[in-house]
C-alpha cells in the first residue's frame, strides 16, 4: 500500500506535465492538497462499494443504553458497554447487524451478573434479534476472552 501524500503527489506531477506546469511539489498544508486527498478518499469510497465492501459500519454502542432501560437492567450498563467495545476486535460488526450485536452483549453481561431477562416473550425478538445469533456472538466474546493475554517481549536490551 502507498501512502496519500505519495499517491497525491504523483497525480499532481502528472498534471504538471499534462499541463506544461512548472514541476513544483504539492505542500502537504496547501487548500489544493486537501481538496485532493479529499477527492482521493471519496473516490477510493466509491470504487470499494461499487466492489461490494461495506464502508461503514454501525456500533452497536448506540443500542445498549436503549435496550438496557427497556429491559429494567441498568445495573450491567458498564459490563455491556465493556462487551461491546471488546467485540470490535473480532469481526461480529460485520457478520451480523448491530442490533445483534447489543442483544448479544447485553445477554452476555445479564449472564456474568446473573441478572434475569424476560423470557416470555422472548426479549430478543423486540430488538429484531434471532437466538441462534445471539449465542454465536456470545461464543465469539468468550473466545476472545479465552485467548492468552499478550506478553511484552523486550526486543532490545
Amino acid at each position: 500500500p502507498r501512502r496519500i501524500q505519495q499517491v497525491l503527489n504523483v497525480f499532481h506531477r502528472i498534471e504538471c506535465r499534462r499541463e506544461n506546469l512548472p514541476l513544483d511539489p504539492l505542500e502537504p498544508h496547501s487548500k489544493k492538497y486537501a481538496d485532493l486527498k479529499m477527492d482521493l478518499n471519496r473516490m477510493e469510497r466509491h470504487v470499494l462499494k461499487e466492489m461490494g465492501f461495506i464502508c461503514h459500519v454501525e456500533h452497536p454502542h448506540k443500542f445498549i443504553l436503549n435496550y438496557l432501560a427497556l429491559l429494567g437492567a441498568p445495573e450491567i450498563r458498564q459490563e455491556a458497554w465493556n462487551l461491546a467495545n471488546d467485540s470490535l476486535r473480532r469481526t461480529l460488526c460485520v457478520r451480523f447487524k448491530s442490533e445483534v450485536v447489543a442483544c448479544g452483549v447485553v445477554y452476555a453481561a445479564a449472564r456474568r451478573f446473573n441478572v434475569p431477562l424476560p423470557e416470555n416473550p422472548p426479549w430478543w425478538k423486540v430488538f429484531d434479534a434471532e437466538k441462534c445469533e445471539i449465542d454465536e456472538v456470545c461464543k465469539v466474546l468468550a473466545n476472545l476472552y479465552r485467548q492468552p493475554k499478550a506478553r511484552y517481549i523486550e526486543v532490545c536490551k
